[in-house]
């Protein structure tokens, strides 16, 4: 028998609206700080030459080869000292960690892909380094900063680490962490935590619906080109 009892209860028992508002602010927050932080950095590592460029770019690839699991205890007694523990600040510089190495890498395969004789045009017409990045090569950059907003949005979103161990307020919670407060010591309750996973896994679906062509075109220029 079709029923929506499950999904009433969800929101009137648990605080799953707060639980989603806070996955979409940190996570909007998360990708929009590492998208600005990845395209900045790869447009210096894609447009100068400078020493040791080569290797930072391999340090900043190695971060991705760290297990997240691995750091948890090092940022939590960083956040307990400057006191982010149980914020949502905490969580979003957290995400911010995981997801600003792998922009930075696309970010240099996209201004890559650009011709800098655009941006020298533009100069010569009276427009200064820093116009010549906002105006000419952020723009045609856009289908990739596409694709990081997207992949730093669903990894965020997906995270249970972060918000699990750095917050223990329940209100703080994101919808990823809320989703265990429905299993106990002795029993688990399915059929509301089923629910919570469809609620859950919508704004994401939705997201990729929209963004889907941009995200497409921008993971191909980065990495092929």
């Amino acid at each position: 028998r079709l029923t929506f009892a499950n999904y009433v209860t969800l929101f009137s028992e648990r605080p799953m609206a707060r639980w989603i508002f806070n996955s979409i602010t940190v996570a909007t927050a998360s990708s929009l700080l590492a998208l600005i932080f990845g395209t900045s950095c790869g447009y210096v590592l894609s447009r100068f030459r400078f020493r040791g460029a080569n290797v930072l770019l391999v340090l900043v690839l190695t971060t991705q080869m760290i297990p997240t699991t691995s750091i948890v205890v090092p940022l939590y007694i960083l956040f307990r000292d400057f006191g982010l523990l149980d914020t949502t600040q905490g969580v979003v510089i957290g995400h911010v960690s995981l997801v600003a190495p792998l922009a930075i890498w696309m970010s240099k395969g996209f201004f890559d892909s650009i011709p800098a004789d655009l941006e020298g045009a533009a100069q010569i017409d009276g427009c200064s380094r820093l116009g010549a990045y906002w105006y000419v090569a952020m723009p045609l950059a856009a289908p990739g900063m596409a694709a990081i907003f997207i992949y730093g949005f669903v990894t965020s979103w997906n995270d249970f680490l972060f918000p699990r161990h750095f917050v223990q307020s329940e209100n703080l919670w994101t919808a990823a962490a809320g989703l265990t407060s429905f299993r106990g010591e002795y029993f688990t309750l399915f059929e509301p935590q089923m629910a919570a996973s469809i609620i859950c896994a919508l704004p994401v679906v939705v997201l990729f619906f929209f963004l889907q062509r941009r995200m497409v075109s921008g993971s191909l220029t980065g990495g092929v080109k």
